[in-house]
């Protein structure tokens, strides 16, 4: 990077003591210039694309779109903005599933400032950042652990990107047959996927899981 360049970023989080925060931590560096900042989906779509950033810090779990409907709309808009995923949930499945889904980067918001710079330089430059945190979980987390979650947002990122596109499928009211025909896999392989999404979030029915995808605004 130019000596001279400065990195613009975009920081959105629902929470002021963080937008306060990060925003001043940013501030106090000479090679980030903080363009801008929202508190939902909404006012990220409306504010974003005139202030023009390098790189967009964003909170996963904000009011207004699904997290993977900013992250899309951010690659659809502005694809030139390297996405740093900054979030308080922790899931070596989940950022997977982010980096999959295009996100450049992921930060726990237990980040020191010094990881925080890091990160968004990093990301500025091309590269894959991803700082994890000791207690991460995976798809092979026992059971009772993702029976205990009481965060229903938490749940759901315990759900792979697939399962969360077959839970929508499910919530639609297709068959398994019908869902294997629309994402190209097996009746059997999205039967497993139901049963895998059935014990990741306790539940026992499709009508738990209708209710649960609805609560989650993913139909």
């Amino acid at each position: 990077m130019n000596k001279h360049q400065q990195i613009k970023v975009f920081i959105a989080d629902d929470h002021p003591i963080v937008l306060q925060g990060v925003s001043c931590v940013l501030s106090n560096r000479p090679e980030f210039q903080v363009v801008g900042t929202a508190a939902s989906g909404d006012e990220l779509s409306k504010k974003m694309l005139l202030a023009k950033p390098n790189v967009l810090l964003l909170d996963l779990n904000m009011p207004g779109n699904d997290f993977y409907e900013n992250i899309n709309w951010v690659k659809a808009n502005a694809p030139w903005v390297k996405i740093i995923a900054y979030t308080s949930y922790h899931s070596a499945d989940l950022v997977r599933s982010l980096i999959h889904g295009g996100v450049a980067g992921y930060l726990p918001k237990t980040a020191t400032p010094a990881e925080i710079s890091d990160a968004i330089t990093c990301v500025f430059s091309g590269e894959i950042h991803v700082t994890m945190v000791a207690h991460a979980k995976t798809d092979a987390t026992p059971v009772t652990e993702h029976a205990s979650l009481t965060d229903d947002f938490r749940k759901r990122l315990g759900l792979s990107r697939r399962e969360q596109e077959i839970l929508v499928l499910i919530s639609r009211g297709l068959s398994s047959q019908r869902i294997g025909q629309t994402l190209y896999i097996s009746k059997h392989t999205v039967e497993t996927h139901r049963k895998n999404i059935l014990r990741k979030l306790d539940f026992n029915s499709s009508t738990e899981l209708v209710k649960f995808a609805v609560q989650q605004r993913l139909v």
